[in-house]
């Protein structure tokens, strides 16, 4: 019979800084077009409101490849 592993243990967890980064600067963006919009600056809170789309969409690509990558390393 094999011991089963604990799976409470402890566990070392690797993170991408860059996804911090971008939640960062997604936070960012999205402060910056809200106080745009409170000014009236309805233009530049709407280009805001895009580009932090963008951001969002390059994080959650940063947290699904950091993922695939640790999970395939550990695997081999």
């Amino acid at each position: 019979m094999q011991p089963e592993e604990d799976m409470f243990a402890p566990q070392s967890k690797k993170r991408n800084p860059l996804v911090m980064v971008g939640a960062i600067a997604t936070a960012g963006v999205l402060l910056g077009g809200l106080v745009a919009f409170k000014k009236g600056n309805t233009g530049l809170s709407q280009q805001m409101m895009r580009t932090r789309v963008a951001f969002q969409g390059a994080t959650l690509a940063l947290m699904a490849g950091s993922t695939a990558y640790y999970s395939y390393s550990s695997a081999t």
